[in-house]
C-alpha cells in the first residue's frame, strides 16, 4: 500500500488512523475516508495523500513532518516512510515495525510497548519517553537512531533498547527505570540525571554528575552475549565486545542502582 504525499500544510495533521490496524481488511476507497483532524477540521486521509494498492507494507512517500500519531498504538505489520516525519512516531506501539529514511520529529516511540523503530536520519526531543505525568516511558520495544537524537531521550523508560549512532542532547536517561541506552557519539549534559535502574553505554567519555560513583575498570561478561546478540542491528566492533569499560554507578540522589558504562578501549 503506497501513500504518495498530495499537499503539505503548515498546520498539524493528525492521522492515527495511518497503521496497520487501521488499514486491515480495508479497501483503497475506505482508507481514503478515513478521519483526520487538520487543525480543528475533520478531513480524510485521501484530501493530503493519494493511495494506491501495491503489496503488505504501507509506503509513504513524500515530506510528512506536518503529520503527527503515525503508527501510534500499532500492534501488526510495517510502514515505511521515505522522507521526514512529525511528531508522536509510533507513539505506544506495541508490534511491527517503523522504518523512516528521513528524521523524526520529538515524541518518537514515546511509551512504546514492543516492535521496532529504525530513523536512518536524526531523532527529536523526548525519544522513547514518557509523556508529562506519566510514571513510565518506553516500556519494551527497540528503537534504533542513524544519526542524531535530542534532550531528554529515554525519559523514564524501563525496559527495552534504544541506540543512538550520533549524538544525545542533555538529560539522557533522565528518571530512567531499566533498559539499555546506547550512544555511540557525544552525550549532552546531566546524563543519568535521577536515574534508578538501567544501563546506558557510551563510546565517547562524557562530562558526569558528581552523583555517579566509579566502581570499577572490567570488561562486563554480559555486555559480551547482548552485543553479540544485537550485532544485526547495531554498530558493533570486535573491540567493543573485548574491550574494558569504566563502570560509574547511581544517581545515589536515587536508588543509586543504574550505571553508566564508558568504554575505555
Amino acid at each position: 500500500m503506497r501513500l504518495t504525499l498530495k499537499k503539505s500544510s503548515t498546520i498539524p495533521l493528525f492521522a492515527e488512523c495511518l497503521s496497520p490496524d487501521a488499514f486491515c481488511d480495508k479497501t483503497v476507497s475506505e482508507i481514503g475516508d478515513l478521519k483526520c483532524l487538520h487543525g480543528n477540521r475533520v478531513v480524510t486521509l485521501g484530501d493530503f495523500f493519494r493511495i494506491d494498492e501495491d503489496g503488505p507494507t504501507i509506503e509513504i512517500v513524500g515530506d510528512v513532518s506536518f503529520v503527527r500519531h503515525i503508527g501510534a498504538k500499532m500492534t501488526i505489520g510495517k510502514i515505511s516512510i521515505r522522507g521526514d516525519v512529525g511528531m508522536h512516531l509510533g507513539a505506544e506501539m506495541s508490534g511491527g515495525e517503523i522504518i523512516v529514511e528521513g528524521n523524526a520529529s520529538d515524541w518518537c516511540g514515546a511509551e512504546m510497548r514492543g516492535g521496532r523503530i529504525h530513523i536512518k536520519g536524526n531523532a527529536g526531543n523526548f525519544l522513547g519517553g514518557a509523556y508529562r505525568g506519566s510514571e513510565i516511558g518506553m516500556n519494551r520495544g527497540t528503537i534504533l537512531v542513524t544519526g542524531n537524537a535530542g534532550h531528554e531521550c529515554g525519559l523514564r523508560m524501563k525496559r527495552g533498547l534504544i541506540s543512538v549512532q550520533g549524538n544525545l542532547g542533555d538529560f539522557a536517561g533522565l528518571h530512567m527505570k531499566g533498559g539499555t541506552l546506547i550512544c555511540y557519539g557525544s552525550l549532552g549534559n546531566r546524563t543519568g540525571a535521577l536515574m534508578e535502574r538501567g544501563t546506558i553505554l557510551c563510546y565517547k567519555t562524557p562530562q558526569l554528575l558528581q552523583t555517579f560513583r566509579r566502581n570499577a575498570t572490567y570488561n562486563p561478561v554480559w555486555l559480551r552475549f547482548f552485543l553479540n546478540q544485537y550485532r544485526e542491528i547495531l554498530p558493533v566492533r570486535k573491540e567493543h565486545v573485548e574491550g574494558m569499560y569504566e563502570r560509574y554507578s547511581g544517581d545515589i540522589t536515587e536508588l543509586g542502582k543504574g550505571e553508566i558504562l564508558v568504554w575505555v578501549g
